[in-house]
């Protein structure tokens, strides 16, 4: 990013790659950028991206207290220093989101062994609290997950997570997509081009759209399939 009339660069690295639920866990981040940034801005930066992207992962459902998510300015860059005021405190926040965003993409496609990567993003929610729910249940089912394997565009499976999430929902509102083909409307299944869904979610990535049309919170989920492999991983681990 540029900073008035300085080129600021921001990079990170992360660890994932199982037991990664509800926020982080079993994960480390390291974020470094050469800009001058105000220590409390920054915090406050972090806790915010990190809320919009590393804690809406998970792989499997599994726990761990082992995380961590840490932020390094060393202000080689020369720009006045950046706080809340400041005018480029969006851009600087625009950009970590950005590097923390594809990371947490690269975390779940690199789930244990997962062969696709899900995102899950949830409109029209009663509110980013409720979306955030509804998002992150329906990436972490073991159901949605397992038909995200087996290319299966199952509603049924979707509309379960929902229900359970604890999100407010309204049956009669409710339009599902699957990388891009609307397969729900208004809380009825309608015709679509089978194959070609299946062949859609063949590829790496699966792209679950959850419209709820009841109001304006808007949030997505990442996620991975589950797959044999991730049981074979697990059961020749030992401590």
């Amino acid at each position: 990013m540029a900073s008035t009339g300085q080129e600021i660069t921001i990079g990170g690295v992360a660890k994932g790659s199982g037991m990664i639920h509800p926020n982080m866990a079993t994960m480390l981040s390291f974020a470094t950028t050469d800009a001058a940034v105000d220590p409390g801005f920054l915090q406050m930066t972090v806790k915010a991206v990190a809320d919009e992207t590393y804690n809406m992962l998970t792989v499997d459902g599994d726990t761990s207290t082992n995380d961590t998510f840490l932020a390094f300015a060393n202000g080689q860059a020369g720009n006045p220093v950046i706080d809340e005021r400041s005018p480029d405190a969006e851009s600087f926040r625009n950009a970590l989101h950005q590097v923390c965003n594809a990371l947490t993409r690269m975390l779940a496609r690199d789930g244990e062994g997962a062969s696709h990567l899900i995102t899950v993003r949830v409109d029209g929610a009663r509110d980013v609290a409720d979306a955030r729910k509804a998002a992150k249940t329906i990436a972490g089912s073991n159901l949605v997950k397992s038909a995200v394997y087996g290319a299966d565009p199952n509603w049924g499976r979707l509309m379960m997570a929902l229900g359970r999430s604890g999100a407010e929902a309204q049956e009669e509102h409710v339009d599902l997509f699957v990388n891009g083909v609307c397969i729900m409307e208004a809380g009825t299944p309608i015709p679509f081009h089978r194959d070609a869904v299946i062949a859609l979610m063949s590829g790496e990535q699966v792209d679950f759209r959850v419209s709820l049309n009841l109001a304006d919170g808007v949030a997505t989920a990442f996620g991975c399939d589950l797959t044999e492999q991730y049981v074979i991983i697990n059961s020749a681990y030992t401590t």
